[in-house]
């Protein structure tokens, strides 16, 4: 969907349109879904999906588009704090081990190939995978957010809170850090 539909459609949710707001649930929730996956345990998905929706229908009055960062930016940047406080309360970190065994899931769709993909479509998703549980997190978030969920810089910004540049030398770093990695 254009980006102008969805500016269009939040506006309509703003005014109080429930068919409007569905049809943004429909757009953003399989993304949504799987951003949170890749940072929780399992059996808590669901609820903090829940918790992401819930707080878009709270503040979604408050939300106005700002220069390079429309609704997309800011629903992740909601589920990205949602994520957060989720460890907050629990006290628990995401892990840095690779031997850990946290759960990271991926399901790799590659629409429109280009050179710059980390991910070849024709690499088994087990081996990304395990070659993902090896970054660390802050590496790991900026490529999904990149290449899986094909954020531009300014909005991968806007999502963690890291100035544009920080989030260029992350993914140059995370990216060098994959080559390694990467089987000859």
């Amino acid at each position: 969907m254009k980006l102008v539909d969805i500016e269009k459609l939040v506006y309509k949710s703003q005014k109080g349109d429930e068919k409007s707001f569905a049809k943004l649930f429909d757009i953003f929730y399989e993304k949504i879904f799987r951003y949170i996956r890749f940072r929780v345990e399992e059996n808590e998905i669901d609820d903090l999906v829940s918790k992401v929706f819930l707080k878009v229908v709270e503040n979604l009055k408050k939300f106005s588009p700002q220069k390079n960062a429309g609704f997309n930016a800011w629903i992740f940047r909601v589920a990205h704090n949602t994520v957060i406080d989720y460890y907050r309360q629990k006290k628990e970190f995401l892990p840095i081990d690779p031997s850990d065994d946290a759960p990271y899931y991926i399901e790799l769709e590659d629409k429109s190939p280009t050179p710059n993909k980390v991910v070849n479509k024709n690499l088994d998703s087990k081996k990304i995978r395990e070659l993902l549980k090896k970054l660390s997190p802050a590496h790991r978030e900026i490529l999904e957010l990149k290449y899986l969920n094909d954020f531009n810089n300014t909005e991968i910004a806007k999502i963690t809170d890291k100035s544009e540049g920080n989030v260029r030398v992350i993914q140059l770093r995370a990216l060098r850090e994959m080559r390694k990695l990467w089987p000859k």
